[in-house]
């Protein structure tokens, strides 16, 4: 008897040496991405003052990152197939860990949303195989029943421990430590990669779509460059519009070769799911809800209410715990209630807390703040997990990985969304370029962008609503935090 490296199995219930680095070396990474995901938000105004970025261009610090991450997770799954997952884990780690010391050395605004971008690629290829190779590393059995349960631990809580750390970070060492701290992470569980199992995955003769990939990021990336501009005023009209059209021509694009394609993305079978369908929507506008939150709180908690930035990691637990909690009471109750329920109740939820803070007047207090923000958290939680059952619902096996990247990725673009239509509604409030904006022009670009917000998340709950149908049996799936 042999374990999945080629040695002598451990005694029953205990890991081997082996086994224990490997689940050391792929949590490490796990939790790197987690905590990457959130970390940078907090950072955000020290970065936005150290390096003189417009509130237009500090947007793209997340964006960059989402963009290139939800993109390429449709992708890595046939790179995978291709390569293998050891390799392609080794390359993940090799360009997050290069890219976090290139945005730590950062010396100019172009220079860091480039290094994010690339970290979203490296993140991308992480989350495709880091799972698949901790199922292959410990076989079957309680030992792996236990590992996993960590893993969804590692994926709930990442998210707050990396508003807390990128606190402590910023405020102590500095901002370029939160991304400084991801190299040393990166190189250790990168020394460890020869320990993973070395998995037998064919090579594949049939052509990736690396044109659909490509022309999906970049309709993206032009889509909010256009919308921030739009609202900003800083561009032209015909600017704006040109924009617009080669993000239409650029999906187009995608449409196309994806029809053509021998190993598309995503079969079109997989889409003409009514329950599917509705999920990756209700996934998108949470998307949007969980990230446009995030910018408009660290910009407005840490220059207008003057907290610092462990101050505005432990405010915005206030978000993240809930979430989690809201995740684990979908799951627990859509059984019972049927996925229609529940995702229409987390997103009414989630835009009754964001209508609230539209409806404030004057400028906002941290007690507002801290009353409403649960009240968002668990909604969007409760709503993201019924929709990440809805979405897994009749799925095969072999179309597994595939609806697994649809699910992060429609999270991920959606926050890249709505970071440009909320950093967007704040620009078009500002004072003119060099001139303070008076606390009138700050309350009022809050209120527009919480107001768009809450528009979004109407957006979610009318597709729940007209898609998904009522008493819909659903099957657990891994929790994972919103966000994450």
């Amino acid at each position: 008897m042999v374990d999945n490296f080629g040695g002598p199995p451990a005694p029953a219930g205990q890991l081997s040496r082996h086994q224990q680095l490997a689940i050391g070396a792929l949590a490490a990474s796990f939790l790197m991405v987690a905590v990457e995901s959130t970390s940078v938000y907090v950072a955000i105004p020290s970065i936005q003052r150290g390096l003189a970025l417009s509130t237009g261009t500090v947007q793209w610090l997340m964006s960059a990152f989402l963009i290139s991450f939800g993109g390429l997770l449709l992708l890595s799954p046939r790179l995978a197939g291709l390569f293998g997952r050891r390799r392609l884990f080794a390359a993940g780690l090799a360009v997050v860990t290069s890219a976090s010391l290139l945005s730590a050395v950062a010396w100019s605004g172009g220079v860091l949303i480039a290094a994010r971008a690339l970290q979203g690629a490296g993140a991308a290829l992480i989350a495709a195989t880091a799972l698949p190779l901790l199922v292959i590393a410990l076989g079957s059995g309680l030992v792996r029943a236990r590992a996993l349960g960590l893993w969804t631990l590692i994926g709930a809580f990442g998210g707050t421990a990396g508003l807390l750390l990128g606190g402590l970070l910023t405020d102590g060492p500095g901002w370029r430590w939160v991304f400084l701290v991801n190299v040393p992470v990166g190189i250790t569980a990168a020394l460890l990669v020869p320990v993973l199992p070395a998995d037998p995955c064919p090579r594949s003769g049939r052509p990736l779509d690396l044109v659909g990939a490509a022309s999906l990021i970049g309709a993206l990336a032009l889509f909010g460059w256009a919308i921030v501009d739009a609202f900003a005023g800083d561009g032209s009209v015909g600017g704006t519009l040109l924009r617009m059209a080669g993000s239409a021509v650029l999906l187009l694009l995608f449409l196309v070769s994806e029809s053509r394609a021998a190993r598309p993305l995503v079969r079109p079978e997989l889409l003409r799911s009514r329950t599917r369908l509705a999920g990756l929507v209700v996934l998108l506008a949470a998307g949007t809800v969980v990230d446009g939150m995030l910018l408009l709180i660290t910009l407005y908690g840490q220059q207008s209410l003057g907290l610092s930035a462990i101050g505005y990691g432990a405010l915005m637990a206030a978000l993240t715990l809930p979430s989690v909690i809201g995740s684990y009471a979908g799951q627990a109750v859509v059984l019972r209630l049927g996925l229609r329920t529940v995702t229409m109740s987390g997103m009414a939820l989630a835009g009754a807390g964001l209508l609230a803070l539209a409806m404030v007047r004057g400028p906002l207090a941290t007690g507002n703040i801290v009353g409403v923000l649960p009240v968002i958290g668990a909604g969007a939680g409760a709503a993201f997990v019924a929709a990440q059952i809805a979405v897994t619902l009749g799925a095969s096996d072999a179309d597994s990985p595939t609806v697994s990247g649809l699910t992060d990725a429609s999270f991920s673009i959606g926050g890249a969304l709505g970071l440009a239509v909320v950093s967007a509604a704040l620009v078009a409030h500002q004072a003119a370029p060099g001139s303070p904006a008076a606390p009138a022009q700050v309350a009022a670009g809050l209120q527009t962008a919480f107001a768009v917000a809450a528009g979004l998340a109407a957006v979610g709950l009318l597709a729940a609503f007209l898609l998904l149908r009522r008493g819909i049996a659903a099957r657990p799936v891994a929790l994972r935090e919103p966000g994450v």
